[in-house]
């Protein structure tokens, strides 16, 4: 035999472990295998997921040469496979102690501990790992994705420029600059990242979808509709185009957005392929879990502490289980979330392994999410795993999550019509008014103020809309130009978003003939000052198809009337939703044309606009819109009714309240 390992290593190169196994199992037929040949062995049988039998081969293998570090690492990484971390860690200690600069283990050893979340003890050894291999490209990445995952962007950055430095073609690290510059808001720089990805990969998974999104919070919009067409196309082809959120802002289409999130909660890699069995149980008290990244100053959360608050104890076990970033000091809602909680857990730091343990542990009924599709700070395989027996997708996205591990979707009659139900994996909760929780009373700043504090001039009519530029479109821009064009004694109040949109805007607004003057641009303020501010505002013109959430609530809260233009989504629907509950119809419609001439109506008619504001602040008294006590009652029949349907063998069907 001329060379007795060609063939194999052919074969193992090849990835053709079948075969290799074969060809090893000839040649120990004709030999006695030295320590290298049976650690090749091991490696085989380990890509075979003959783990045993992968662990004893490598086993002989050390026997025969105890300073044999490969066979020590191969075994870590076995037991790495199977979950037996201590057995990991003490593998490649032993690897280290025989080769102190294997820069392979202490990769290894950082990803056991980057697994249990000892990101300190991964950072390490993955900086070993590059300290004795400067090339070594896994650590770098590793280290990148860490940054990245817990918002350290100058680190993720310089890591990244390391691994372009040595290779300098990737399209994925691109794409990881490109969404770390987006979620610092220097989107110039995010597009540009994003654009070289799509040079160096044209087909890279869901790249369109963030290139979409980043033009739509500049309002760049030059070649809006044919992405838009070419994304839904890739959609319905069940391509990875898009994330599901950037989807909800471009294409008013349940169809397309179900499809789309199905695709992309697939992306999600389990690490328990069968699902936990469950033991029923009748207790005094349901209990909930509620997670999410928002129990903090957010929109998020103005909209569930008052329901949080009002949850009744003597029913419920309340547990909170937070995974955001590091609260920040002063952040007085989030002491107010936190007060609601029977227990209060920061997630951030622990394995899935550890929180699905946690939860299991904990008895927990009913785990709600309150993030879904959406946020930064996204753990929604936890739900794919299976955190507890029943599993809502609540209030945080808007719309379906996709996914059969999810059992319940919170909605009302006028987000999700009898038709459209085929278009959401979960059945349906329909709450009696809105779907949205809200406070009864929030705090409104006192502070006298003149509309020349904000750059409002007077004796003009005030179009307002606080949504953020993300959610404007082309069509609506276009509609608010006609409204201006047609409304001379008004200006257009938005928020101010990022100096490219407000600059495009302001191009987009001159070059139809307008002084763009007129559109004036709101800084950013504490929810209690901005809730005094907005009433200078005459009229809040919505966006489509993504609607003002907490926006509109927070517009009628203050008296302000919302004009809205329901579509066919959950998304496009949140303002018909509010505005359905306090019996304002009238400003819902279904076309751009009426939007237009009800907006210019709405302007004209002063005795009009006040018979409207006047209907508001009766109907806020009368209507459940701003009655926590009452939604909260419901949602906990809700949770009575879903928990007791379980416990009776009934499978998840819709259910109407």
């Amino acid at each position: 035999m001329d060379n007795p390992l060609s063939k194999l290593l052919d074969f193992y190169k090849s990835r053709n472990f079948v075969r290799a196994e074969k060809e090893y199992l000839n040649i120990a037929k004709k030999i006695k295998p030295n320590h290298e040949l049976l650690n090749l062995y091991g490696v085989i049988l380990f890509e075979l997921k003959k783990y045993d039998q992968a662990i004893a081969q490598l086993k002989k293998s050390i026997k025969i040469n105890p300073n044999y570090h490969q066979g020590y690492n191969s075994l870590g990484n076995i037991f790495f496979k199977k979950n037996d971390f201590n057995a990991a860690l003490e593998a490649y200690q032993k690897a280290i102690d025989i080769k102190f600069d294997y820069h392979e283990t202490y990769h290894n050893k950082g990803n056991v501990y980057l697994k249990l979340r000892q990101i300190d003890k991964a950072l390490e050894n993955y900086n070993l790992s590059t300290k004795f291999n400067s090339n070594y490209l896994p650590s770098i990445k590793s280290k990148v994705d860490i940054y990245y995952n817990f918002k350290n962007h100058k680190l993720a950055l310089e890591e990244i420029q390391n691994f372009l430095s040595l290779e300098p073609n990737n399209a994925s690290m691109y794409h990881r600059k490109g969404d770390i510059f987006s979620e610092i808001n220097n989107l110039d720089l995010a597009l540009q990242s994003y654009e070289k990805a799509q040079k160096l990969n044209p087909d890279k998974p869901f790249l369109l979808g963030s290139i979409r999104l980043t033009k739509n919070k500049m309002c760049i919009w030059t070649d809006f509709f044919e992405m838009k067409k070419h994304i839904e196309d890739k959609i319905i082809k069940q391509e990875k185009v898009s994330p599901p959120y950037t989807v909800t802002t471009l294409c008013d289409s349940p169809k397309i957005q179900f499809e789309c999130a199905k695709v992309w909660q697939n992306e999600y890699k389990l690490e328990h392929k069968k699902n936990f069995s469950f033991k029923k149980k009748v207790s005094k008290k349901i209990k909930l879990g509620y997670f999410s990244a928002d129990f903090r100053v957010h929109a998020m959360g103005h909209l569930m502490i008052g329901m949080l608050e009002l949850h009744d104890k003597s029913q419920f076990e309340l547990y909170g289980f937070y995974f955001g970033p590091k609260i920040k000091s002063g952040d007085t809602l989030h002491n107010r979330i936190f007060k609601c909680f029977d227990k209060f857990i920061d997630i951030s730091l622990m394995s899935d392994s550890e929180v699905l343990n946690l939860c299991r542990e904990l008895e927990i009924d009913i785990a709600i999410d309150f993030m879904c599709h959406t946020g930064d700070y996204n753990r929604f395989n936890l739900f794919l795993e299976k955190l507890a027996p029943i599993q809502i997708n609540f209030l945080g996205y808007p719309g379906t999550s996709g996914s059969n591990k999810l059992d319940y979707i919170v909605a009302d009659k006028i987000l999700i019509e009898p038709d459209e139900q085929k278009f959401y994996s979960e059945k349906i909760i329909y709450l009696p008014d809105t779907y949205q929780p809200n406070e009864n009373d929030k705090k409104i700043s006192n502070t006298l103020v003149k509309k020349e504090t904000f750059g409002l001039p007077d004796g003009k009519f005030i179009f307002s809309c606080f949504n953020s530029h993300q959610k404007i479109n082309p069509t609506i821009f276009d509609a608010w130009i006609y409204i201006l064009n047609n409304t001379k004694n008004s200006v257009l109040w938005l928020l101010k978003d990022n100096k490219f949109s407000q600059d495009n805007l302001k191009l987009l607004i001159e070059k139809n003939g307008i002084d763009p003057n007129r559109l004036i641009f709101a800084e950013n303020l504490k929810n209690e000052d901005h809730l005094q501010r907005i009433k200078f505002a005459d009229l809040f013109l919505d966006t489509f198809p993504y609607n003002a959430h907490t926006t509109c609530s927070d517009a009628l809260r203050v008296g302000v009337p919302v004009l809205t233009l329901k579509g066919n989504s959950f998304a496009s629907r949140v303002a018909a939703s509010l505005l359905n509950t306090i019996k304002l119809d009238e400003l819902i419609v279904t076309n751009i044309e009426d939007y237009k001439k009800l907006a210019i109506k709405i302007y004209n008619e002063k005795s009009y606009l006040n018979e409207i504001k006047k209907k508001i602040n009766i109907n806020k008294k009368d209507s459940n819109l701003f009655k926590t006590e009452i939604y909260t009652k419901n949602i906990e029949r809700a949770y009575k009714k879903v928990h007791q349907n379980y416990l009776d063998g009934i499978k998840p069907q819709n259910l109407e309240l």
